[in-house]
């Protein structure tokens, strides 16, 4: 025991006659940990029937925003309940819909009936119980337009994306939008202007979350290299971006989800990302909440 003393003594020597910063290891340490995450929170009725369960887990988790379907069947009250828990906690809870069509002109109606809900629940409900955000899954690369009729989808999704940018507004709450990270690949031209789909959906929204699910960090496929364009893009336009990850098992493919390596691995994968984008505004974005649950450690 006092040879292994006396070795560590001598190693702690060393470190401080060479200038090892015990502080900055510290600190830099603790920055690891305080990375903000998000989730997406798909089963409403889980917030009816196990709300505290739900909240204990986001708080062990560093979750700060729920993204929270919305079962417009579901009263006031149980939102009400535990938008109110999830605020005293400092956690945050967006307005969670969309579908593939909402892409289209006929579709913008389910968009609109989704919206007026918000309005409703966020007039009859006090502060600490509304939403602070709305958050849009649309994916309309899934709609049967974007290949037969491209630039018609893209207008559509687009005028659909700044309709609910506008209301966001109106509400004074942010937007947040999915987008995959191949977004950068596709472009536009028409009245919104020309260029780069993910730039337009970053600069049209608060906090876009770019889907970049991969079960690794580093390569020319892994996550660093999928979000790179959209950090850089983010980063030049002022605004934080998401960074999301898969924990479910899926059948698009094994490297897409951390499903079968389990929650260390992907943590430690996650501290890949965080060293690379030191200096960034981003969070972490984990799909999703009951998946994550199951997942091994």
């Amino acid at each position: 025991m006092k040879s292994i003393k006396k070795v560590l003594g001598l190693f702690a020597i060393v470190m401080i006659i060479f200038g090892f910063d015990f502080s900055s290891f510290h600190s830099k340490a603790s920055a690891m940990q305080e990375v903000p995450r998000s989730t997406w929170l798909w089963n409403t009725s889980l917030i009816k029937t196990q709300p505290d369960a739900i909240l204990l887990f986001l708080q062990q988790k560093g979750v700060k925003q729920v993204y929270l379907q919305v079962d417009q069947s579901m009263p006031f009250s149980y939102y009400q309940s535990f938008i109110g828990k999830a605020s005293a906690n400092n956690i945050q809870v967006h307005a969670l819909d969309g579908a593939p069509d909402w892409a289209s002109s006929a579709g913008m109606t389910k968009m609109d009936t989704f919206l007026n809900w918000v309005q409703n629940y966020q007039r009859q409900t006090s502060s600490s119980q509304r939403f602070t955000g709305i958050h849009l899954d649309v994916e309309p690369y899934l709609y049967k337009g974007w290949n037969s009729n491209y630039k018609g989808t893209v207008l559509d999704y687009q005028t659909a994306l700044t309709k609910a940018k506008n209301f966001a507004k109106q509400q004074g709450i942010v937007i947040g939008a999915d987008i995959p990270f191949w977004f950068d690949e596709q472009s536009y031209s028409n009245k919104y202007g020309k260029g780069s789909l993910a730039k337009w959906v970053i600069q049209n929204t608060d906090i876009p979350t770019v889907m970049a699910y991969r079960d690794f960090a580093e390569g020319t496929n892994g996550i660093i290299a999928l979000v790179k364009n959209e950090m850089q893009i983010a980063s030049t336009l002022g605004k934080t971006i998401a960074i999301g990850v898969e924990t479910g098992q899926t059948s698009e493919g094994s490297q897409v989800t951390f499903y079968e390596e389990g929650e260390a691995f992907m943590n430690t994968e996650l501290g890949k990302v965080q060293n690379a984008y030191s200096g960034y505004n981003y969070l972490f974005a984990i799909h999703h909440y009951q998946s994550w649950v199951d997942i091994k450690q």
